[in-house]
Protein backbone atom coordinates (compact mmCIF):
# COMPACT_ATOMS: atom_id res chain seq x y z
CA UNK A 1 0.00 0.00 0.00
CA UNK A 2 1.40 3.61 -0.86
CA UNK A 3 2.11 5.84 1.99
CA UNK A 4 -1.20 7.57 1.24
CA UNK A 5 -3.41 8.18 3.80
CA UNK A 6 -6.86 6.11 3.99
CA UNK A 7 -9.90 7.55 2.56
CA UNK A 8 -13.20 7.12 5.38
CA UNK A 9 -14.48 4.21 2.95
CA UNK A 10 -11.21 2.36 2.64
CA UNK A 11 -10.78 2.65 6.24
CA UNK A 12 -14.00 1.55 7.07
CA UNK A 13 -13.63 -1.56 4.85
CA UNK A 14 -10.25 -2.31 6.32
CA UNK A 15 -11.37 -2.10 10.30
CA UNK A 16 -14.47 -4.09 9.00
CA UNK A 17 -12.72 -7.05 7.43
CA UNK A 18 -9.53 -7.00 10.27
CA UNK A 19 -12.74 -7.17 13.16
CA UNK A 20 -14.19 -9.69 11.13
CA UNK A 21 -10.50 -11.61 11.22
CA UNK A 22 -10.49 -10.88 14.45
CA UNK A 23 -14.03 -12.82 15.60
CA UNK A 24 -12.90 -15.88 13.10
CA UNK A 25 -9.59 -16.39 14.75
CA UNK A 26 -10.70 -15.64 17.72
CA UNK A 27 -13.07 -18.25 17.66
CA UNK A 28 -11.84 -21.05 15.88
CA UNK A 29 -8.66 -21.07 18.69
CA UNK A 30 -11.04 -20.80 21.54
CA UNK A 31 -13.24 -23.58 20.03
CA UNK A 32 -10.07 -26.18 19.25
CA UNK A 33 -8.91 -25.76 22.55
CA UNK A 34 -12.63 -26.24 24.12
CA UNK A 35 -12.61 -29.06 22.24
CA UNK A 36 -9.37 -30.14 23.20
CA UNK A 37 -9.40 -29.34 26.82
CA UNK A 38 -12.72 -31.37 27.07
CA UNK A 39 -11.24 -34.33 25.71
CA UNK A 40 -8.55 -34.70 27.68
CA UNK A 41 -10.03 -33.41 31.01
CA UNK A 42 -12.85 -34.28 33.17
CA UNK A 43 -12.80 -31.21 34.83
CA UNK A 44 -15.34 -28.27 34.65
CA UNK A 45 -14.62 -26.09 31.45
CA UNK A 46 -12.08 -23.05 32.12
CA UNK A 47 -14.77 -20.01 30.71
CA UNK A 48 -12.13 -17.35 31.60
CA UNK A 49 -8.83 -19.45 29.74
CA UNK A 50 -11.37 -19.99 26.90
CA UNK A 51 -11.97 -16.27 26.48
CA UNK A 52 -7.95 -15.28 26.94
CA UNK A 53 -7.48 -17.86 24.28
CA UNK A 54 -9.89 -16.00 22.02
CA UNK A 55 -8.35 -12.40 22.37
CA UNK A 56 -5.00 -13.90 21.87
CA UNK A 57 -5.73 -15.63 18.89
CA UNK A 58 -8.29 -12.92 17.29
CA UNK A 59 -5.15 -10.06 18.53
CA UNK A 60 -2.56 -12.31 16.28
CA UNK A 61 -4.74 -12.24 13.63
CA UNK A 62 -6.12 -8.55 13.65
CA UNK A 63 -2.31 -7.85 13.55
CA UNK A 64 -1.09 -9.98 11.20
CA UNK A 65 -4.08 -8.83 8.76
CA UNK A 66 -2.91 -5.24 9.57
CA UNK A 67 0.80 -6.36 8.15
CA UNK A 68 -0.14 -8.49 5.13
CA UNK A 69 -2.69 -4.94 4.27
CA UNK A 70 0.40 -2.55 4.44
CA UNK A 71 2.09 -5.20 2.17
CA UNK A 72 4.99 -5.29 5.29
Amino acid sequence: MSNSPLTPGQALVRWLLQVTLFVIAGGVAAGTSALLYETVSAADNPVVLYGIVFAAGGGIAYQLSGRVLDGA
